[in-house]
C-alpha cells in the first residue's frame, strides 16, 4: 500500500477521512461567507502589494549599478529568479495548505518531517535550476552578440546560487509560520501563504541578487577562485547533502522525480519575461519600476486561487477523477462570474484586481518621485493590462489544474510553477505593449531621478 501510495505521487487524505470530506465538501465549501473569504484575501493582497512596490523600487535603482551595466545579463536573471520563487516556494505553499486542511499537521513529529522534507526538496531545486539558467542566459547572449560572454560565469552563477537557495531558506521559514499561525487562529491558509510569500519574495529576490553579483564582481577582479569555490560549495556539497535528506523522507521522495518537469518548463517560459525586461528597461523609462508589480500581484491572485482549486479537489474527489459538476475546458464567463464551485473567489480576485492595481501604482509613483505624477490615462492603461492578465491567468488555471488533475498528475506540484511563468512572461511583455502604446499617445511615464536611493559604488 505504501509502494502505491509513493507512485501516486500526490497528497492524498486517509480512505476514512477522504469519505468523510466527500459528504459535507458541497456544504463546507459554500459555508464560508463572500465577505469572510474577502477579507482573508485582501489584506494578504496590500502586503504582497507593498512588497512588490519595493521590488520595483529596489529595481530602479540597482539598474544604475555598475555591475548591471557591466553584466546585462542580471537583468534576465532578475524575472526568472523572481519566478523561481513561484515556481518552488508557491508549490511549498500549496502543499502545505493542503496537508494542513487534510489535518496532516496536527503533531510535530509530521509537521518536522514535512517541514524538512519540502525545505530540502527546494533547496536541490534551487541549486539545479540556478546552474541551468545562468547556462542558458550566457549561451543565449553570446548567440545574439556572436560572440562569448563566458567570463562572468563564475560571479553570475554563484550569486544566483546564494540568492536562490537564501531566498528559499528565509521564504520557507516564513512560509512555515504562517501556515502555523492561520491552523492556529482558523484561517484558510490557501488564502494566505501564497500572498505572504509572493510580499516579501521579490524584494528578497532582487536584494540578495544585486548585492551578491556587485560584491562577488568587485572581489573578482582579484580572487576569481572566491566565486568557484561558492559554485563547488553548492554543487559538490549542498546539493548531494539535500538529496540525501529528500530520499529519506517519505513525503517528499515521491515528488523528486516528478517535480523536476513543470520547473525546469516554467523557466524556460520565464526566459522569455527575462530578455524582454532587459530590452525594454533601455528603452522605457520606469518599466522596471511597475514591471514587478503587475507581474507578482498576478502571480499571487492566480496563485490563490489555484491553490484554492487544488485543496478542493483534494477535498472532493480521487486523483484522476474530476467530480460530476465540473470540467475541464469551462467558458470564461463560468470561470470567472457564475458557474463553479470557484466562482465566487474568482469574482472577489478580479474585483480587487483594478482598484488595487490603481492604488499601488498611486503608491509606487509616489515612493519613487516623493510626488504622484501618473495621470489618467496611464493609470487606466495599467489597470486595463493587469486585468486582461489575470483573466488569461484565472482561465489558463482553471485549465491547467483540472486537466492535471484528470491525468494523475498533483496539481500542487506541477500547476503553480507553468502560471507564474505564464504570469511573468505574460505581465512583462503586456506591459511593454502597453509602454510602447503610451509611447505613441504622447503619454508616457516619465522617469525622474528617485528620491530614495540606494547606492553602492561597486
Amino acid at each position: 500500500m505504501a509502494t502505491k501510495r509513493e507512485n501516486q505521487n500526490v497528497i492524498q487524505p486517509e480512505p476514512q477521512q477522504q469519505s468523510e470530506v466527500q459528504d459535507d465538501s458541497e456544504a463546507a465549501i459554500n459555508r464560508e461567507p463572500w465577505y469572510s473569504t474577502f477579507i482573508q484575501i485582501v489584506i494578504p493582497f496590500f502586503l504582497a502589494g507593498l512588497g512588490t512596490i519595493t521590488a520595483g523600487i529596489m529595481l530602479g535603482n540597482v539598474q544604475h549599478w555598475t555591475v548591471y551595466k557591466q553584466m546585462a545579463e542580471l537583468f534576465v536573471l532578475v524575472p526568472v529568479l523572481c519566478g523561481l520563487k513561484g515556481n518552488l516556494d508557491m508549490c511549498v505553499a500549496a502543499r502545505f495548505c493542503t496537508h494542513s486542511n487534510l489535518g496532516h499537521m496536527k503533531n510535530k513529529g509530521d509537521i518536522w518531517k514535512i517541514v524538512i522534507g519540502n525545505m530540502a526538496l527546494v533547496q536541490g531545486q534551487a541549486i539545479v535550476c540556478s546552474l541551468l539558467l545562468c547556462t542558458f542566459t550566457l549561451t543565449v547572449s553570446s548567440a545574439v552578440a556572436h560572440k562569448l560572454k563566458f567570463d562572468n560565469f563564475s560571479t553570475l552563477t554563484a550569486a544566483a546560487l546564494i540568492t536562490s537557495s537564501t531566498a528559499s531558506m528565509f521564504l520557507d521559514s516564513v512560509l512555515m509560520v504562517t501556515i502555523l499561525f492561520s491552523q492556529r487562529y482558523r484561517f484558510n491558509p490557501d488564502y494566505m501563504a501564497t500572498p505572504i510569500v509572493a510580499s516579501i519574495g521579490d524584494v528578497v529576490t532582487i536584494s540578495l541578487l544585486s548585492f551578491s553579483a556587485a560584491y562577488l564582481h568587485e572581489v573578482g577582479k582579484t580572487y576569481m577562485w572566491i566565486s568557484v569555490c561558492v559554485m563547488l560549495c553548492y554543487v559538490l556539497i549542498l546539493l548531494p547533502l539535500w538529496l540525501i535528506v529528500v530520499l529519506r523522507n517519505s513525503y517528499t521522495r515521491p515528488l523528486l522525480m516528478m517535480s523536476w518537469i513543470p520547473v525546469l518548463g516554467a523557466l524556460c517560459i520565464s526566459e522569455f519575461g527575462g530578455f524582454v525586461l532587459c530590452s525594454s528597461v533601455e528603452q522605457f523609462g520606469g518599466f522596471a519600476i511597475f514591471s514587478p508589480i503587475i507581474n507578482g500581484i498576478g502571480g499571487n491572485l492566480v496563485c490563490v486561487q489555484t491553490s484554492n482549486m487544488g485543496t478542493i479537489l483534494h477535498r472532493r474527489s480521487k486523483l484522476g477523477q474530476l467530480p460530476k459538476d465540473t470540467r475541464v475546458f469551462e467558458w470564461p464567463h463560468s470561470v470567472y462570474f457564475y458557474g463553479t464551485v470557484y466562482s465566487c473567489v474568482s469574482r472577489i480576485l478580479i474585483i480587487l484586481s483594478i482598484p488595487g492595481n490603481v492604488i499601488l501604482v498611486y503608491i509606487a509613483d509616489y515612493l519613487y518621485k516623493s510626488h504622484i505624477s501618473v495621470g489618467v490615462v496611464f493609470l487606466g492603461s495599467f489597470a486595463l493590462t493587469s486585468l486582461l492578465q489575470l483573466l488569461i491567468l484565472l482561465w489558463s488555471a482553471h485549465f491547467l489544474v483540472h486537466l492535471l488533475w484528470r491525468h494523475r498528475i498533483d496539481p500542487d506540484s506541477s500547476a503553480i510553477p507553468y502560471l507564474t511563468a505564464l504570469g511573468d512572461g505574460l505581465g512583462t511583455g503586456l506591459l511593454a505593449i502597453m509602454f510602447q502604446l503610451l509611447r505613441y499617445a504622447d503619454h508616457e511615464y516619465s522617469a525622474k531621478e528617485p528620491w530614495l536611493r540606494f547606492d553602492l559604488n561597486l
